[in-house]
């Protein structure tokens, strides 16, 4: 150490003592860099929960993440993986966060205490069609078209899996134009009957022009909660479930939450359903 000092120009106290006040804001300006955290969110795209990587729009559910990340001195990563890679990865620790989830689809990851939208699947086709759906044995009639690797409900997931060689099942594959790949096989005739979220397929078809020649034949569901939902694999998923749980209720008091929700034609789901 004597060597060190001698170098900066002497080893006595004098010369030492100017040094501190420097060293010292240089540790603090460290800890800040060190504190800065890179939260990496990875799902398949969903509008209007979340878009495609970083092209906009970003979805409703990165845009609030990214508020809420800001605030606390983070930043968001938000790229696409298709959905099972996503859960897989997350669970693994390898990335934090997935969105879009229920807790049906991964009930050991961490999630917030407060819902961050509501689901509800329906079932789409052609305005000329004259089915409807009514039960599950109604889907006996048609051919269903579902997205790769998704799941629905136990007993849609059950008619899937009992019907996947028989030509009633048709699967959409293609993790960043799914839900347009499907009404494109609507259209086409490839398909007679598509199951799809209801905000993420009227999503589509404004986008598409598709309103009024794709219609609404019957939900599948009742409203489900869906959250943004982090890694069981690391105490950081536990903390960052709680800023996002934390956060959401602040945008909800100011204000921003209905601010976001509006670029997106939509309106906020409290109190539409228990959480």
């Amino acid at each position: 150490m004597p060597g060190f000092l001698s170098r900066l120009g002497g080893g006595t106290m004098m010369h030492a003592f100017p040094l501190r006040a420097p060293f010292a804001l240089c540790l603090l300006l460290f800890a800040g860099v060190v504190g800065a955290e890179k939260i990496s969110i990875r799902a398949d795209p969903w509008l209007p929960y979340n878009g495609v990587g970083s092209k906009a729009p970003a979805g409703y559910m990165i845009d609030a993440a990214r508020l809420i990340a800001r605030a606390n001195g983070h930043t968001i990563e938000y790229l696409n993986l298709p959905w099972d890679d996503a859960l897989v990865a997350v669970r693994r620790g390898d990335y934090d966060c997935v969105v879009g989830a229920a807790i049906d689809d991964a009930d050991d990851f961490m999630f917030p205490q407060v819902s961050w939208g509501k689901s509800q699947n329906a079932f789409w086709g052609m305005a000329e069609t004259s089915w409807r759906y009514t039960d599950i044995s109604s889907l006996e009639s048609v051919r269903l078209a579902v997205i790769v690797d998704y799941t629905y409900s136990d007993e849609l997931d059950a008619y899937i899996a009992a019907h996947a060689d028989d030509g009633k099942i048709v699967v959409i594959k293609g993790a960043r134009r799914a839900t347009m790949s499907a009404v494109s096989n609507l259209v086409a005739r490839k398909a007679d009957v598509f199951v799809e979220d209801l905000n993420v397929m009227q999503q589509t078809l404004a986008a598409m022009g598709m309103t009024d020649r794709v219609i609404n034949l019957g939900t599948l569901d009742d409203l489900t909660d869906v959250y943004i939902a982090c890694t069981p694999a690391h105490p950081r998923g536990k903390q960052y479930a709680q800023m996002f749980s934390d956060g959401l209720v602040k945008l909800r008091a100011s204000g921003e939450l209905q601010k976001i929700l509006d670029s997106y034609g939509l309106k906020d789901w409290a109190g539409t359903g228990p959480e």
